[in-house]
């Protein structure tokens, strides 16, 4: 679960380019700190055979994980990104309805 630090604290966004084919990820130190802490923590409970996810938000979508000011021009502020952990690199497939994606 998100360990809910304040991103008045650090700088943390994820933005797409106009298309949204390719995403990048702005951080400052303690930005991209916190960031590879949730990763770790998904990894962990998805390698003890959990299926984890999280959500992490700017302020405007009602949440603090994520900072709101978009550190490139010409590019889209996401607001809400998910992380899923799977247990194996068959990652969702097995759980997919059929012609769906999991959600």
């Amino acid at each position: 679960m998100a360990n809910f630090e304040n991103t008045a604290d650090y700088l943390l966004t994820f933005e797409t380019d106009k298309t949204g084919e390719q995403v990048s990820i702005h951080g400052d130190p303690e930005g991209l700190a916190f960031f590879a802490r949730e990763l770790l923590a998904i990894a962990e409970r998805a390698k003890s055979g959990d299926f984890p996810h999280d959500h992490y938000f700017t302020e405007e979508w009602g949440g603090y994980q994520l900072s709101s000011e978009l550190q490139t021009h010409n590019s889209r502020l996401v607001n809400h990104v998910k992380v899923y952990g799977w247990p194996t690199k068959e990652g969702g497939k097995p759980y997919r309805s059929p012609g769906g994606v999991a959600s």
